[in-house]
């Protein structure tokens, strides 16, 4: 009677279990399909085609930049819904130029808090084709894109967010070929006691669109010049941003481009802004340029923010001012303020043979006779946090290698 009792028992937590494990499966939702994947949203991917190869198992096909056949679109959807209780692993071919995996990628329930997912071969051995495994997730909507990812849309509700300080104006300049605004973003105090003239001026931008990592680098200074460790700066400094030189991008999966194709850090005219050859948004952001050049306040050193591998690494086209120190105390001051060594030595930029002057980097500095920093890395820093944290470095180091003003 005890060996039936123990039997029955068995068999009836048997069947709970199943019916348990039926209800959990019916609460978290049937398993993934192509039509739960959005390719055209705020985080997008022209051209991406998926195919279901087996149960939460998918191939991406990317798209290619306009008029660059041989340039992948970087991998950006949305989930709109069915993940949770899902994990998912994709197979990802694209053309060749520009690797797909070359760095990593992130996901993330609500576009603002982000975890990394790393490709499992690499472009080192497999830049056309590779893979990411994602875990089971807990959420219905995901969110993926490249590096730490940052859309139009967020990037205007962040300077909705900042433009009523007093210390912060902002200026449309145009529209870019998509129709969205092209913005740069001025912050000074402007009641304080340094007129404009005397004040230190820097002018920062990102004009390749899909290196996320640097917009966030950005932000971060954008985030120090604002709070109260930067007051002393924005009463002594007058700061431009650029933060999304081609904004029709990240909505595309563009990665270096605008919607005429041009590598938009190749699109700077040495010789001066031409509406009728130069591209049409590095046209309006240069000419901007060049009127900031000839008005009262010119800029003193112009920063372009790129990704690369490894952390963030700055690299100067340099000209000697005796207003302040040697460049290299402006190196000793960035290592005294990096404890986490997110950012590497401050140093000379070395000459590329064919490169020119039509980066937004060596053509002002040729242009205008200052100095310029190729501003590159962090594609080894995975986090939104950490690569804010390398701005607010830096800017903290122009603060104290850039003293007083510039009539002291």
């Amino acid at each position: 009677m005890m060996r039936k009792m123990n039997f029955l028992n068995i068999l009836i937590l048997a069947v709970t279990a199943i019916i348990s494990a039926t209800f959990t499966a019916c609460e978290t939702g049937r398993e993934l399909s192509e039509s739960d994947f959005k390719f055209d949203g705020p985080l997008g991917s022209d051209g991406a085609v998926i195919e279901k190869l087996e149960t939460n198992i998918f191939k991406v096909t990317l798209g290619h930049a306009p008029n660059q056949p041989e340039w992948n679109n970087k991998l950006n959807f949305q989930i709109t819904g069915n993940a949770k209780g899902n994990d998912l692993v994709l197979y990802v071919e694209g053309p060749p130029r520009y690797a797909m995996n070359e760095y990593f990628y992130s996901w993330s329930y609500d576009m603002e808090n982000w975890n990394p997912v790393h490709w499992k071969a690499g472009h080192r051995i497999s830049p056309e084709r590779d893979t990411l495994e994602f875990p089971v997730f807990e959420q219905d909507q995901v969110y993926v894109g490249h590096q730490v990812p940052v859309s139009y849309d967020q990037i205007e509700d962040f300077i909705t967010s900042i433009n009523p300080s007093e210390s912060v104006s902002v200026d449309t300049l145009g529209k870019s070929l998509g129709g969205r605004n092209l913005y740069r973003v001025t912050i000074t105090d402007p009641s304080g006691p340094v007129a404009a003239n005397e004040r230190w001026v820097h002018y920062f931008s990102n004009s390749h669109p899909g290196e996320h990592n640097a917009q966030w680098r950005m932000i971060g200074k954008i985030e120090w010049l604002l709070s109260d460790q930067g007051r002393d700066k924005r009463q002594r400094s007058i700061s431009h941003f650029v933060l999304m030189m081609s904004p029709d991008a990240p909505s595309n999966g563009w990665y270096r481009v605008n919607a005429q194709g041009v590598d938009m850090n190749r699109s700077y005219f040495p010789e001066g802004a031409d509406k009728e050859k130069q591209a049409h948004e590095p046209y309006i952001f240069q000419r901007d340029l060049e009127m900031i050049m000839e008005s009262e306040s010119p800029v003193t050193t112009l920063w372009g923010h790129h990704t690369w591998g490894g952390i963030v690494e700055p690299l100067l086209y340099y000209v000697e001012d005796d207003r302040v120190g040697h460049w290299t105390e402006w190196r000793d001051i960035i290592r005294e303020l990096d404890p986490d060594n997110l950012i590497k030595p401050l140093d000379i930029r070395k000459a590329m043979p064919g490169y020119g002057a039509v980066s937004w980097e060596a053509g002002p500095h040729e242009q205008f006779g200052i100095t310029t920093v190729l501003c590159e890395g962090a594609g080894a820093i995975y986090t939104k946090e950490e690569n804010k944290r390398s701005g607010r470095i830096l800017i903290e180091s122009l603060a104290k290698y850039y003293t007083g003003t510039k009539t002291d």
